[in-house]
């Protein structure tokens, strides 16, 4: 990852801890426990239904917390149908970007998993992702036998007072840009904020 994606993610941890010390008081999660490496992962789907939808874009950052050096993973995957408008209006991507960039759900899936190794995946909302994640391996064949957390639930134990716990909130209430939200890798940047 570049130096200057590197100071980002810096600027965006403190940032992001500085105000919710002063907010919301001292988190209450031990980030201690945490294991010193872990692969940060974000889905874009076609809809919110994994029984209905697809996925259409993996997005994940492997974290060393004992190095500055993370690596990401970022791919398109071609859904059965034309993605709907509205998921357009929302995550920016279009049907000419999966139809230049995607591939076939089963190679992308695969890469993914030698990606993320044995590492524990950490999703904002991993009830959400791993029910599309479960469902896909299991249309390709393959098995998720990571250990995953979830952000979410950190950040509602961190910050019991919050009103919104949207990861954009999160990061707007840090003072943070959400210019490019809604894409998975960006996202996944916003949820190691939420997770160090």
């Amino acid at each position: 990852m570049d130096d200057i994606v590197m100071e980002w993610l810096l600027v965006l941890l403190i940032a992001i801890g500085i105000f919710a010390y002063f907010r919301y008081g001292k988190p209450r999660v031990d980030l201690s426990v945490l294991p010193h490496q872990f692969v940060v992962v974000d889905l874009e789907t076609t809809g919110l239904d994994s029984s209905r939808h697809e996925i259409i874009e993996i997005g994940a950052v492997r974290v060393n917390r004992d190095s500055d050096h993370h690596t990401t993973f970022q791919a398109f995957i071609k859904p059965s149908r034309k993605i709907p408008a509205k998921i357009t209006k929302i995550t920016g991507i279009t049907q000419e970007m999966i139809e230049r960039d995607g591939e076939p759900l089963e190679p992308v899936l695969r890469q993914f998993l030698e990606f993320a190794g044995n590492r524990r995946l950490v999703f904002y909302n991993a009830e959400f992702d791993m029910a599309f994640l479960s469902r896909a391996a299991a249309r390709t064949g393959l098995k998720i036998e990571n250990e995953v957390s979830c952000a979410l639930d950190m950040a509602r134990r961190a910050w019991p007072r919050r009103r919104s716990y949207k990861l954009t909130d999160l990061a707007k209430s840090g003072g943070l840009s959400t210019d490019g939200a809604h894409r998975a890798l960006h996202d996944c940047r916003l949820t190691i904020t939420v997770y160090s």
